[in-house]
């Protein structure tokens, strides 16, 4: 009985990890190869990490915590990833907003709402590279090596949540990193069509600034690419010492 128990908790860990994390946890990903592969990666890690689980209490109200303890923590794993593309999409859409394309949105199927044309670009952006840093590699190699640093059973260190706070903090500073080029150039264009606009009353600058601003936000995107992709794929190769970090201060070491 004890065994099943175990296997059934390093499932729950692994398959709420494979449906939390970016990319292979998008909803457009099939949910039997989501299945598939968690059952897959819980038949190669049972006989590894089945001797390093501390013992377990067979009251069912035991379980179920523990078993929402593995969700929290695969969760909080994730969340790093997400950060990372939320902060991808916001710089997306502060960009959009700046050049006037805030009405023109169409359907995100992973959020089932309406975004940014340019929110939907950076995105996809995104997701080509995590699949090109290797951070779903990342993942599962995190995965195998947070049974060894936090066991299934053992306890948290609650302080530890103060690394999702300066994650988050770090998010902010990715997405204007991110839209800064545009976001500045556009800012001294609308100073200049507001100067002109005082100015030459005559001239219609709403007409003036809607084609303008379009433009030149597209086109300093473009020249931004590099810097963008370049940021982007910092911030996804820099989860390969942040999930270990976190997975340390969750143990409390």
């Amino acid at each position: 009985m004890s065994e099943v128990m175990v296997t059934i908790l390093i499932f729950v860990r692994v398959s709420a990890l494979m449906i939390l994390i970016p990319v292979l946890g998008h909803k457009l990903v099939p949910q039997p190869v989501k299945a598939g592969l968690s059952l897959l990666l819980t038949i190669l890690l049972y006989p590894m990490v089945g001797d390093l689980v501390t013992p377990i209490s067979p009251e069912p109200l035991s379980f179920i915590l523990l078993a929402i303890q593995e969700i929290l923590f695969a969760g909080s794993l994730a969340l790093l990833a997400n950060l990372i593309f939320a902060a991808v999409q916001f710089s997306g859409q502060l960009m959009s907003f700046q050049m006037g394309l805030a009405i023109a949105n169409v359907f995100d199927p992973a959020t089932n709402a309406q975004g940014a044309v340019t929110a939907q670009l950076a995105s996809i952006l995104a997701i080509l590279l995590w699949l090109a840093s290797g951070a779903h590699h990342t993942f599962i190699l995190a995965l195998f090596d947070s049974f060894a640093l936090l066991p299934v059973g053992q306890p948290w260190v609650l302080s530890s949540w103060g690394m999702l706070n300066d994650a988050a903090a770090q998010m902010f500073i990715l997405t204007l990193r991110l839209a800064a080029p545009v976001m500045l150039l556009l800012f001294f264009v609308y100073v200049a069509l507001g100067l002109m606009a005082r100015a030459v009353p005559q001239i219609q600058v709403f007409f003036v600034s809607s084609p303008l601003t379009v433009g030149l936000g597209l086109f300093t995107f473009a020249l931004a690419l590099p810097s963008v992709t370049s940021l982007t794929y910092d911030a996804f190769a820099s989860l390969s010492y942040q999930l270990p970090a976190m997975m340390r201060v969750l143990a409390g070491g």
